[in-house]
């Protein structure tokens, strides 16, 4: 890895210390981790020799976010900065002056990948290069920039707004220290202008870690530090050899900074409200605050005393404004400039600040519908002042004109407290269909547009309707709530808290940080839910005033959103069980929401490899949790967030094939597969359990960097076949089969109960519903067909198709069963595949009943049957045939391509896989990991990202299946024969 030359020749800057080293680096036992690849590391600066008596300090955290103006009244402070860092704080910016170096580095970003970017230290991802960064948070960080402003007007207002940075922070502007602030998900905003001038100014950040000066620093109890464990450092170390999140406590300035130039009589947040909405018409009500000759900073949240009657405008004094002031509102369809409002509102208004309300009614609205329900259409409101018929102030924001009610779901209640837990969009009840977003997208929040869009479209292109953000890692970005907004995917927005006590967290900085993100999100349509957080007990009096002053913010200044105190909490579950899927329908049957369920999976054995010493990896994968394993495999345990969690998807891969001593491609692949089966079934069951069960969120789409964890897009941004499995669940218009159990006896009768789960809710006739099962050499045991249609209203409908025996022949092996629903045409809508156990200690009646009696730890295969074995060793061989259509680059990083995959051969292709070879990437397609009939053919776009463009003229397309061997199309010979004439 080439390292950039640092910064020469810089004006600005701090004398030289170097880095730590990589050994000091290293772990307790003084390993050397230095190689001439990644240890090579600069010097920057050095502890100031002077101090001096501290300047005065304001406190800047408050709760009145500062909206985002667009135009000349709006410049964006992003892109090059000066980086560098202290031992110890300084006490003005002339300690910076003997200094001499610097890093150039870009805003936003946090400190460690800032530190990456620039060539400083190795990728923080791979191998044991995070050891390299535990220092980081012990350091003080400076950042500084010089930037020009117009020249000013002679009124009005400046404010500069960092969108969150931190968590400690200090900022001077022109030498002059305007504060402090503590936080790092929102603030803080200082109106400037007297500090600013014409021309060329400069700027000084100081940011430090919220562990900066702490002993023993438990991300787990923060004390007054508002910071969840998500990114406060993260889960300890399981043994003294592991390593925890410590070194990835992100912090820096990680969101945009940017002035906002606002004039005396001013606009502030913008609330607009859906009140009813039908085919004819929208009724809307839009608040908002309006300025006169004063600013939000110069007001107090709380005043409060017992005079209260001071705190009232005053009648007798107070000075209306005798110029005319208008609001002006204009709604228009999103790209497109014919309005379907414009209205103008005379207002009456006073010197001060003003709160403002207007109804307003667009006829035949474009309503805004989640995922699979309808269109996500978006329009564009404008709000602008003016003042004596001359725009003064103006603010604009995308809105989805949309109502979100709560019913009871329809079991029992069973508990004190009791949402409803039953979602109602624009009059339409549904069985929701949801994901868990886990911790930031990257947890030193490296956060591009391009990977936003990739992870929320591989979820919308799953059919998830909602997407819940997590209590233990940050407030979304707005990147992250457009897409939501653009795509119809709702967002449960946890407010950063989670599964710990708050009783020492300072309440003015929670406050400031609940009130940033509720003014700033409020208006996207995509928001749903807003939750205290996670997993931690808001009834605890440790806990009561962070969950109060939560509480009553989103009720007084929203009021119009769904809210509960923490997750789980009244009605919802979080469920993490070692037990066979199909327990999900006897144990969760009154159950009204699930909002985390899962078990672990693991990456594909490449992205493993890219991110670990190849050496540990040669030989195979054995005795895996055992102590010894991981002190051999230093980096491979290093990938893994919980080991010990692990193995359970472990024991269930121990039935996918045999484990005992497996490559790292069989050992990948074999708890892949287990978890795709886990998520398949506990997804199907509790569907099928509408409309008891009203909604389903796993945990988690996505992890915060390479490693072992629950998830469905692994860290270097591949799917895995859960992801797929669970796709296939959240189609439309499902088939499956209501498994009671995974393992059965010989001679046991298996019922053939199809169930079709009709999410759109549409009536549907000339149907045929068939369920066949073979054995694992693809003979056909039994079949049935029927004739079915799908009743309009009716969301799931049983069908009972009979029951068959198992025969003999089955003893300890495998069988497959296959659910088809069709069109009279023959076309599918639908298709499952499952692969129960025959096994011959379940013919012993005391092991079944006792096994059968409750929930039970999943059995380990140590001596078979194993699924894959039985597969790839039957004589019923297939062959596939695989044809590139169409490749388009949306850039040199980013390709559409078109396949087409056909089972040239006689028997049924199972687990048909289709793949990118030969070259760093992560490819996203409409379906894979899928059963193909003797004869069938699909068409299926995918998605390519080239991780490494440089090597992707050695990719090759592949296909495979587990009794088909594969077929490579070298991609750069089949694009140059699609870009012939």
């Amino acid at each position: 890895m080439k390292r950039r030359e640092f910064l020469k020749g810089a004006s600005l800057g701090f004398a030289a210390a170097a880095l730590p080293s990589a050994a000091q680096a290293g772990d307790e036992t003084g390993q050397d981790l230095r190689s001439e690849e990644n240890c090579q590391v600069s010097s920057l600066l050095a502890r100031p020799e002077a101090v001096r008596p501290q300047e005065k300090e304001e406190t800047l955290w408050q709760p009145y976010y500062i909206w985002p103006r667009t135009g000349e009244q709006h410049q964006l402070l992003d892109g090059d900065w000066e980086m560098g860092y202290l031992d110890t704080p300084i006490v003005s910016p002339q300690d910076l002056q003997p200094q001499s170096k610097w890093i150039r580095v870009q805003v936003p970003n946090s400190v460690q990948w800032a530190l990456y970017e620039s060539g400083e230290l190795p990728h923080p991802y791979l191998h044991l290069n995070s050891r390299l960064y535990a220092w980081v948070p012990e350091k003080v960080w400076y950042y500084r920039r010089q930037f020009q402003v117009p020249a000013l007007p002679e009124t009005g207002y400046v404010f500069l707004c960092f969108d969150a940075a931190g968590y400690y922070l200090r900022v001077w502007l022109n030498g002059t220290l305007l504060g402090r602030n503590e936080g790092m998900f929102g603030g803080p905003e200082i109106e400037v202008r007297k500090y600013l001038r014409p021309g060329s100014n400069e700027i000084l950040v100081e940011v430090k870690a919220g562990s900066y000066g702490v002993k023993n620093w438990d991300a787990w109890n923060t004390g007054k530090v508002v910071l969840p464990w998500g990114v406060a450092g993260g889960p300890k170390p399981v043994t003294p050899e592991g390593i925890s999140f410590k070194e990835f406590e992100p912090f820096g300035i990680w969101r945009s900074v940017r002035l906002e130039f606002v004039p005396q009589i001013h606009l502030e947040r913008p609330f607009l409200v859906t009140e009813a909405a039908g085919d004819r018409e929208a009724r809307l009500k839009l608040k908002a605050e309006v300025f006169v000759n004063t600013q939000s900073l110069d007001f107090q949240l709380h005043a409060w005393n017992r005079h209260l009657g001071i705190h009232f405008r005053n009648s007798w004094t107070s000075r209306r404004v005798e110029t005319p002031v208008t609001l002006n509102v204009e709604i228009s369809e999103k790209g497109s400039t014919r309005p379907a409002l414009r209205q103008s509102f005379p207002l009456q208004l006073f010197e001060g600040r003003n709160f403002v309300e207007q109804d307003l009614r667009v006829a035949s609205p474009r309503l805004w519908w989640p995922n699979g329900l309808g269109e996500p259409n978006l329009y564009r409101v404008k709000v602008e002042l003016a003042v004596g018929g001359a725009s003064m102030d103006h603010l604009e924001f995308d809105y989805g004109i949309r109502v979100i009610l709560h019913e009871p779901s329809a079991g029992p209640r069973m508990e004190d407290r009791w949402a409803n837990w039953q979602f109602v969009v624009n009059g339409r009840k549904f069985f929701l269909k949801g994901m868990n977003w886990a911790w930031p997208l990257d947890v030193l929040y490296y956060l591009p547009h391009w990977r936003y869009r990739w992870m929320l479209k591989a979820a919308h292109a799953a059919g998830v309707q909602m997407i819940r953000v997590w209590g233990g890692g940050n407030p979304e970005t707005e990147d992250f709530y457009e897409l939501c907004d653009e795509m119809g995917i709702m967002v449960w927005e946890d407010f950063p808290l989670a599964n710990q006590e708050a009783a020492l967290y300072p309440l003015d900085v929670w406050e400031a940080q609940v009130f940033h993100t509720l003014f700033r999100v409020r208006n996207h349509q995509s928001l749903a839910v807003w939750c205290g957080g996670n997993e931690f007990n808001p009834y605890d009096p440790s806990n009561t005033a962070v969950t109060g002053v939560t509480e009553r913010t989103v009720r007084d200044f929203d009021g119009t959103r769904f809210f509960t105190r923490t997750t789980p909490d009244p009605g919802d579950v979080h469920i993490y069980e070692d037990m066979d899927p199909t327990w999900y329908a006897h144990l969760y049957h009154w159950v009204p929401f699930v909002s985390e369920t899962s078990m672990h999976n693991i990456p594909e054995a490449q992205s493993i490899r890219a991110v670990v010493d190849a050496r540990e990896l040669q030989g195979p994968i054995s005795d895996i949790f055992s102590h010894k394993f991981w002190l051999a495999h230093p980096e491979f345990y290093h990938h893994f967030q919980e080991p010990g969690g692990a193995r359970a998807v472990w024991e269930r891969g121990t039935q996918i094939d045999d484990l005992a001593a497996p490559s790292l491609d069989t050992f990948c692949e074999a708890l892949q597969v287990a978890c795709a089966e886990f998520t398949k079934i506990y997804s199907e069951q509790l569907q099928a359990n509408y409309p008891l069960t009203t909604g389903l969120m796993p945990w988690s789409l996505t992890v915060p960097w390479p490693l072992v964890y629950h998830m469905f897009i692994d860290g270097l941004d591949q799917p895995t076949p859960a992801y797929y499995f669970l796709k296939r669940t959240y189609e439309p218009v499902h088939v499956m089969l209501r498994l009671p159990h995974l393992l059965w006896a010989p001679g046991e009768r298996f019922p053939a109960t199809a169930t079709v789960l009709n999410g759109p809710e549409t009536a549907m006739g000339g149907l045929k519903l068939s369920v066949t099962a073979f054995d694992t050499d693809f003979r056909a045991l039994w079949s049935q067909e029927r004739s079915v249609e799908l009743k309009r209203g009716v969301p799931v409908t049983d069908f009972d198709l009979g029951s068959f025996t198992l025969p003999a022949r089955l003893e300890d092996k495998f069988f497959i069963v296959v659910a088809e629903l069709k069109r009279g045409t023959g076309e599918i809508v639908s298709r499952s595949n499952y692969w129960p156990r025959c096994l011959k200690k379940m013919a012993d009646p005391a092991f079944r009943a006792k096994y059968r009696s409750g929930p039970q730890p999943s059995l380990v295969f140590d001596r078979g049957p194993w699924l894959k074995k039985e597969i790839t060793t039957s004589p019923a061989r297939t062959a596939l045939r695989l044809d590139l259509i169409s490749i388009r680059d949306q850039s040199r990083n980013h390709s559409h391509i078109g396949l087409r995959v056909r089972n040239s051969g006689s028997h049924p292709a199972f687990l048909t896989q289709l793949g990118v070879e030969g070259t760093q990437r992560a490819f996203l397609g409409a379906d894979n990991w899928f059963w193909l009939a003797s004869g069938e053919e699909r068409s299926l776009e995918f998605e390519i990202l080239w991780h490494d463009p440089a090597t992707r003229a050695n990719a090759s397309l592949t296909a495979a299946a587990w009794n088909a061997n594969k077929v490579r199309l070298p991609l750069a010979t089949q694009a140059a024969q699609h870009a012939a004439p």
